[in-house]
């Protein structure tokens, strides 16, 4: 009985490892697509395609939307994902009138959020290391 209970203690842990190296990998595979968006926009302004800055902005607010971190009810990160909404419905916005100046400095406001964010939160994966490393 002991066997199969350290068995099963095993198993989810390893589990549990098994899935963050999942989610760690599925995070890091949904910031390379945004980030492949956001180089689309900036292809889309620079040649002034239009089209192809409105098609890569709207794939990226439609990801941000359904983005697996909405689920954790962070407040810092709502917070973030809501200014990062409003920077890229602006840029939509200027994109859409082809208002070139304006979908620029719109899109300077959405790599904006998008370093502050990235900001944030590598602060606070620092300091829950520091204080796992203090738990120990």
């Amino acid at each position: 009985m002991k066997k199969l209970l350290v068995a099963a203690v095993a198993a989810m842990v390893l589990g549990g490892l098994a899935f963050s190296g999942f989610a760690q990998n599925a995070t890091k595979e949904a910031m390379r697509k945004k980030l492949d968006y956001a180089q689309g926009v900036l292809e889309g302004l620079t040649l002034q395609e239009f089209d192809l800055a409105i098609t890569n902005a709207v794939l990226l607010r439609d990801m941000s939307q359904t983005n697996a971190f909405s689920v954790l009810k962070n407040q810092d990160y709502l917070a973030n994902a809501t200014n990062f909404t409003r920077a890229v419905d602006g840029l939509l916005n200027a994109a859409k009138r082809e208002d070139l100046q304006g979908a620029t400095e719109a899109y300077t406001r959405v790599a904006r959020t998008c370093v502050q964010c990235h900001e944030q939160f590598r602060r606070d994966q620092f300091v829950k290391a520091q204080e796992k490393a203090l738990a120990k």
